[in-house]
């Protein structure tokens, strides 16, 4: 359909002037370069010459001019597209909460990733979801991203770190002791 009509077969049932009334009395913008467009192509230019004067590539202004063809005027405005249907019902959303909430089983941090979340949802509920969709799920139902901190690997076991503390309170409590004394000092007369 790459032979479009112009001049006065575009629109036949619409002048120049009701065009240019139309383009003049829009508010949104990308509806005004429609109108545009279509004034344009009633005066008789082609599809780059459009293009050029509207810094527009070619197929944008071919299917704008297709769609004026079509619907006619109303083609100014957008259709709203439905977009794709949610995979997973409200009633499975709460229940993936539950189970969120719960903690992973073999995870003592308490923390999802989300391959696992992504693996849940794949055994539970028989849909399947790539990585960046099961992060956006994840935000949608308020959860946020979280890491564990790294450790090093040459960190001290657990009694190895209770008994550093032990000896560094013992340490502080000397080192007070000896700021007591020598405070004690200070405040007796010269002799």
């Amino acid at each position: 359909m790459w032979n479009l009509l112009k001049g006065k077969y575009f629109l036949p049932t619409t002048s120049v002037s009701q065009l240019q009334k139309l383009y003049d009395k829009e508010k949104n913008a990308k509806a005004k370069l429609r109108l545009l467009s279509a004034v344009h192509r009633k005066k008789g230019k082609s599809i780059d010459e459009i293009a050029y004067l509207l810094s527009k590539p070619r197929r944008t202004i071919h299917g704008w001019l297709v769609r004026f063809q079509q619907r006619g005027i109303n083609a100014k405005d957008g259709i709203k597209q439905s977009g794709r249907p949610v995979e997973l019902t409200i009633k499975q959303r709460k229940n993936l909460l539950k189970i969120l909430e719960r903690g992973p089983p073999h995870n003592p941090s308490g923390l999802w990733s989300t391959k696992e979340v992504r693996e849940l949802i794949t055994k539970q509920f028989k849909r399947t979801y790539v990585k960046q969709h099961v992060w956006r799920l994840l935000v949608s139902v308020g959860f946020s991203m979280q890491r564990p901190r790294k450790r090093h690997y040459q960190r001290p076991s657990e009694k190895e770190i209770a008994r550093f503390k032990k000896k560094l309170g013992e340490k502080q409590s000397i080192i007070v002791r000896k700021d007591l004394l020598w405070a004690h000092k200070m405040k007796q007369p010269l002799a």
